[in-house]
């Protein structure tokens, strides 16, 4: 088994288990013959890995058929009791996620409740090591055939390449984003020297000042001569900028990777196997694409600074809020690879996790999606994905005590994940029956506490929560904290 494949079965703990979990429901029922159909053509038949089971040997993780593989162990029809609603088929889910797959078999399950809301329901788990998000989204996207019969195109996602906005001065850009890294270093140092003495305070002040002067000046020089050049010169010296951007975005993500966690003081602890799941309603993906517009943004940034939003009304609610503005880190999962058509037979992990900080009491949803634009904007201009699969690579080649402590201390720098899916655009069917909703979530790791997935399909956006019971035993408060943010922010 690949390194970056077994590097999911070694983080596996009771607490938090290393198991991607998806739930669909349908408008009406599924029939549970033609569902095993489906899944014998479109995975068994495709991917050899739904009927292997993960054999150790030693450090080494390999493969293996399971010659005693049963379908009726995997596909598992249940019925749910009479008028189950939502808060039902969560409770099955969280139990789900609490749950660990049995190591003897393919590391799969597929819950098909029948009686959900006049339909079915399905409860999908796989373990990570089979493949990463992106991946597993189209297998169970695979399971699925277009209601109207035409295929629509996947949304362009993922891909290792950094992404440059188009600006007029490249150079003036880089100044800028010198400039700004150098501020937010210098505040953080007063901040840290105030804690002890005001003198000290202004002894880290007055050298950040002045270089903060000097950069400043020498940007408004550099992009007043570079705007003087014509023809290829000006070329040369806007890619040259361009290029040094990017590798300083590169620079400054590293830094926050390295540096200290700006998780600590909210959801302290250490997590317990109980988990949750809660989703809301959808929200219309033409309104945030709307919002987006007017602002100069993508749906993306809109849809993180919703739940950036979500997050200081918790913590205000709860009394745990931090005076004044401040981060919170969460990790990314990030593709490093486009959607394909073909998937290869052995499926796999292909995609790295990036370290985004969240803002913090911002006073007002224009701010804080300012701020989230130019943060993703940040990371999507730089080699970071690269660099983490590249650290990510390292701590599954590394000894198991090492890799485990080098695991641990950057999973530490989140407080959890976030995850956004774009699903299928137009309305989808699972063995005849209409597809009326998804949502999904990515595993925890170390002491993080919520996994939160952003999952669009056919026009509609789910936001959905899965907490650790023990630290964030009330999911049901961030559902309601995101339908106010989104009310604020329309």
């Amino acid at each position: 088994m690949p390194a970056q494949d077994s590097l999911w079965l070694h983080l596996d703990r009771p607490e938090n288990l290393m198991v991607v979990t998806s739930v669909l429901w349908t408008k009406t029922p599924v029939d549970p013959a033609r569902l095993r159909s489906v899944v014998s053509d479109r995975l068994l038949a495709r991917y050899p890995v739904y009927s292997q089971r993960a054999v150790r040997h030693g450090r080494n993780v390999s493969w293996e058929s399971d010659l005693g593989f049963d379908l009726g162990d995997h596909v598992v029809v249940r019925d749910l009791p009479e008028l189950a609603d939502q808060a039902a088929l969560e409770e099955f889910v969280a139990a789900r996620r609490s749950t660990p797959l049995d190591p003897k078999h393919p590391l799969w399950t597929i819950d098909l409740l029948q009686g959900y809301r006049g339909g079915s329901a399905l409860v999908v788990r796989t373990h990570h090591a089979m493949a990463d998000g992106i991946r597993l989204t189209q297998v169970l996207f695979s399971l699925m055939d277009p209601a109207d019969g035409e295929t629509a195109p996947h949304a362009k996602v993922g891909g290792a390449a950094p992404h440059r906005e188009a600006v007029a001065q490249p150079v003036v850009r880089f100044g800028a984003a010198v400039l700004r890294a150098l501020g937010d270093t210098g505040a953080k140092a007063q901040r840290q020297a105030a804690r002890v003495h005001p003198m000290l305070e202004t002894a880290v002040a007055l050298p950040v000042l002045g270089a903060t002067a000097a950069v400043g000046a020498s940007g408004a020089v550099a992009g007043f001569l570079a705007s003087a050049l014509d023809g290829g010169p000006r070329s040369v010296v806007d890619a040259v900028a361009g290029a040094a951007t990017t590798v300083w975005h590169s620079a400054t993500g590293a830094g926050e990777l390295l540096g200290p966690s700006t998780a600590t003081g909210l959801w302290d602890g250490e997590p317990a196997v109980e988990k949750t799941a809660a989703w809301g309603e959808p929200i219309p993906l033409a309104e945030l694409a709307r919002i987006g517009h007017e602002t100069g943004t993508t749906v993306n940034d809109v849809c993180t600074a919703l739940v950036a939003g979500t997050l200081d009304r918790y913590f205000t609610e709860h009394g745990v809020a931090r005076q004044g503005t401040s981060d919170l880190g969460w990790l990314i999962p990030v593709s490093l690879s486009s959607f394909d058509a073909e998937l290869p037979a052995t499926l796999g992990n292909h995609f790295s996790l990036v370290l985004a900080q969240l803002p913090l009491g911002r006073r007002t949803f224009a701010e804080r999606l300012a701020e989230v634009h130019r943060r993703i904007a940040r990371i999507r201009d730089s080699y970071e994905p690269v660099l983490t699969f590249g650290m990510q690579y390292a701590i599954a080649q590394s000894p198991a005590p090492l890799g485990m402590a080098m695991s641990r201390f950057f999973a530490g720098k989140a407080v959890g994940v976030l995850t956004n899916v774009p699903g299928p655009r137009a309305p989808m069917t699972l063995a005849g029956a209409p597809v009326e909703g998804i949502i999904g979530w990515a595993p925890c790791s170390g002491r993080q506490a919520i996994t939160i997935c952003i999952f669009s399909y056919a026009g509609q956006v789910r936001f959905g929560f899965g907490t650790d019971r023990k630290l964030i035993p009330d999911p049901a408060a961030l559902v309601d904290g995101l339908a106010a943010e989104f009310a604020a922010a329309r």
